[in-house]
């Protein structure tokens, strides 16, 4: 079994009163942070060592129940004695440490060993020296038989070091991690808010990576997600955008049935720029092994979007001629729209046509046309009209990717 021994005692020196595992880091607690770490190596159980049970702990405690994983705070060093088999693989995390999760998953995942960094500048930083040359990063992964000594120690000694110490003397190898993790603020242990603040908006970045903006109401509002995760992923508010989405959904459908499809409509352009604000807010969330399972549901969110604003669009339409027709002609343009997206998503990364994946999805940019083509009668017109250009660019693509493809 891999267990993942974490600490949450040392105190913040730059807020008197606060734990440095409890600061915020995207919205939750580097903790929560460590905890999702442990998730990627594989870890089915996670200890950590506290002082108490207060609510970052038990916010842990769920993410991790979450995501599988057996999740057990404990207050006595002597207890993990307990809890680990001489046969199970530890992998500890140092107390505050916020590691390039991508990084240390590749260094540990295959074979014990500890990782290190130069002494000069890893001192300055905060990290703890093992000799002459190199300072402990605060990550080692090693046998579980190194546990059973804790026991001899004093209840009040420092769990992480202790275990260095030991798998150091039993013969682990050190792994040297490349000095520009620490030099880049990628591999924090003892950072200042600046410092956790870009690393912070560089984690964001490169978790959400929103579209360019060829796509211009897509890219805002992924972009607008991501710069309020930062303030509500981890907390009660964390899922409002979702369920404002899905309300407003809701209303518009609930509006169309009684005779209102503009104001219907209209309520239908907000859930457009909700879902993927949401869908931003929800992937800065997520416990690792819980990212993949959740994509169906928002395929699933995206899809019934599609299909109930199919069907707003076609109640503004006028009501002379076959009332299948006005169902059609969204019908067709949404489904090219959607075979767009997917012939894109294929071809990337071959040509310029992978780029315009974005455009195809961009709800928003397309409702801010239809909107006021429907006021005036004219969405029937303008969504044949889009379905033809749409075509036109399918088109457009073949004849690239043969091009591509001659000798």
């Amino acid at each position: 079994m891999r267990i993942a021994i974490l600490t949450a005692l040392a105190e913040d020196p730059d807020h008197k009163g606060r734990k440095r595992a409890f600061r915020i880091f995207a919205g939750r607690s580097i903790l929560s942070h460590q905890l999702d770490c442990a998730i990627d190596l594989g870890c089915e159980s996670v200890v950590c060592l506290v002082g108490g049970l207060g609510q970052d702990v038990i916010a842990c405690q769920h993410r991790a129940e979450a995501a599988g994983v057996r999740f057990q705070a404990i207050e006595d060093l002597r207890r993990l004695s307990g809890l680990v088999k001489a046969d199970d693989d530890i992998f500890v995390i140092a107390d505050g440490l916020l590691p390039a999760a991508e990084e240390a998953v590749r260094l540990l995942n295959e074979r014990s060993g500890v990782l290190t960094l130069p002494v000069d500048p890893a001192l300055g930083f905060g990290f703890e020296r093992i000799d002459g040359q190199c300072a402990w990063a605060g990550m080692l992964r090693t046998r579980g038989q190194s546990v059973e000594r804790l026991s001899d120690l004093p209840p009040d000694a420092a769990a992480a070091s202790a275990l260095l110490r030991i798998a150091l003397q039993a013969g682990t190898r050190q792994t040297a991690l490349d000095p520009a993790l620490l030099l880049n603020g990628d591999w924090l242990l003892r950072a200042d808010s600046p410092t956790l603040l870009e690393r912070e908006k560089r984690w964001i970045a490169g978790r959400v990576s929103p579209v360019s903006f060829a796509a211009p109401g897509l890219a805002t509002a992924e972009r607008i997600g991501a710069r309020l995760g930062r303030d509500i992923v981890g907390t009660r508010l964390e899922r409002v955008p979702l369920f404002a989405a899905v309300g407003a959904g809701v209303l518009a459908a609930l509006l169309a049935t009684i005779g209102k499809p503009l104001v219907a409509l209209a309520l239908g352009t907000a859930m457009a720029v909700l879902l993927p604000i949401a869908g931003v807010i929800q992937r800065l969330g997520r416990a690792p092994r819980n990212r993949t399972r959740r994509f169906g549901v928002d395929a699933a969110l995206r899809a019934g979007a599609d299909l109930l604003l199919v069907a707003l669009i076609a109640l503004t339409m006028p009501v002379e001629g076959s009332a299948w027709l006005r169902l059609f002609v969204p019908t067709i343009l949404f489904g090219l729209l959607r075979l767009g997206e997917q012939l894109a998503l294929d071809s990337e990364p071959r040509g310029s046509f992978a780029s315009w994946r974005a455009l195809y999805a961009d709800r928003i940019l397309l409702l801010a046309l239809v909107l006021p083509a429907a006021f005036f009668g004219l969405a029937q017109l303008l969504c044949a009209v889009l379905s033809l250009l749409v075509l036109g660019s399918l088109f457009f693509r073949d004849e690239e990717e043969r091009g591509l493809t001659v000798d």
